[in-house]
């Protein structure tokens, strides 16, 4: 082997490492090329094509998310704010709390068996239902004194030309002093106290930059990781209200237009006075401390009696949703949020790759309720 191949050999070699780190060296003469350059300017040979130099430091591949993992960390949050935040205004404000329970409960729905007591289910769903029971239940006036709470002394026994008279410092009998009864607020009352409570929610959570989730409102980091399981799971764990009754589950008394109270029909009655018939020769003596009118056993004078068909409470159940407070559930599908994908079939899968539909899921979002579980109107 000749001295001269040797240099060449070496010279190659040489030439092909300097090409590997991006420089340019003539094969032939072994001078290292200009910038650009194509022709070897000392021997016109031709030049190599350059190579990219090589990253010096390769950066380690990013550790795969666990995608399952991440939605529940995120919904777990949420439902630890959304508790936070109802307790806070459950005393005062309990329409917003109402939605903050309700968006908790939605939220639980992503969270793990096991990631909480079950003490904590039980204690939003206990919240909920005392917050409904707050805005649902109010103060009835009473009839008897007209909500002065003082006893109603007929003067007209001393003096015809008199009537009734409150008697300063004698408590009612019937309200005990109160002036009112504990019932139900009118129902049209309860209806925009939950509408205005849903409004001021919605405005405090867009504030802090969450999105929606069918009536549900998450971060916007959870929105953009949730498929169509578990974005249904939430749409349909927060359910659509009734139209007619928002969530109330009651309606206006139609016999007593929500005054609770219906005229008296006892035999007689007129106005609160029975009205006996006389004969010709029937002599009218009184007896002492008779009263010169006779009240209606029945209503005791005040023309009214308590409604029957609403028991006084002035509302009954909803007619449209037989008392539930919730929209009619999608007959599509049966109230899950999800249909079949119609490309695959369920199977997840379109000419051996993942569905291009629903992205191997299987399901999609259904399109008649646009995956609530339930139609608005």
């Amino acid at each position: 082997m000749s001295k001269r191949w040797m240099m060449a050999v070496l010279s190659v070699a040489v030439a092909a490492v300097l090409w590997a780190q991006g420089m340019v060296v003539c094969k032939a003469c072994g001078r290292e090329a200009k910038s650009g350059e194509t022709v070897c300017s000392h021997c016109s040979a031709v030049l190599p094509k350059p190579q990219a130099a090589a990253s010096a430091v390769e950066k380690p591949a990013a550790p795969a998310i666990d995608k399952d993992a991440e939605v529940s960390r995120l919904a777990a949050a949420v439902v630890e704010d959304s508790v936070r935040q109802a307790r806070e205004l459950e005393k005062d404000h309990p329409e917003e709390a109402l939605c903050y329970y309700q968006n908790a409960l939605a939220l639980m729905r992503l969270v793990p068996p096991g990631k909480y007591p079950a003490s904590v289910g039980e204690s939003i769903l206990s919240g909920n239902e005392r917050v409904m029971q707050a805005l649902q239940r109010g103060q009835v006036q009473c009839k008897k004194c007209n909500g002065s709470g003082k006893y109603q002394l007929d003067m007209s026994k001393v003096d015809p030309s008199k009537g009734i008279k409150a008697v300063e410092g004698v408590a009612c009998p019937a309200c005990k002093g109160a002036g009112s009864f504990a019932g139900y607020r009118e129902v049209s009352k309860v209806k925009m106290a939950i509408l205005q409570g849903r409004q001021e929610f919605e405005r405090r959570q867009m504030l802090k930059g969450d999105v929606k989730v069918g009536r549900a409102l998450v971060p916007a980091a959870l929105e953009k990781v949730l498929t169509n399981r578990p974005r249904a799971l939430v749409m349909t764990g927060m359910p659509m209200p009734c139209e007619s009754c928002q969530l109330t589950g009651r309606q206006t008394c139609t016999m007593c237009k929500g005054t609770c109270w219906m005229k008296c029909t006892y035999p007689g009655c007129s106005n609160g006075v029975i009205k006996e018939a006389k004969t010709a020769n029937q002599r009218q003596a009184k007896r002492l401390n008779e009263d010169s009118i006779k009240r209606c056993p029945r209503c005791e004078g005040l023309a009214e009696v308590p409604c029957e068909t609403c028991k006084g409470r002035g509302s009954v159940a909803c007619k449209k949703c037989d008392g539930s407070g919730l929209a009619p559930r999608c007959s599509h599908c049966t109230g899950t949020g999800l249909v079949t994908c119609s490309k695959c079939k369920g199977s997840g899968e379109a000419k051996g790759a993942p569905c291009p539909e629903c992205k191997g899921e299987t399901m999609l979002l259904c399109t008649t309720c646009q995956g609530e579980g339930a139609l608005a109107k």
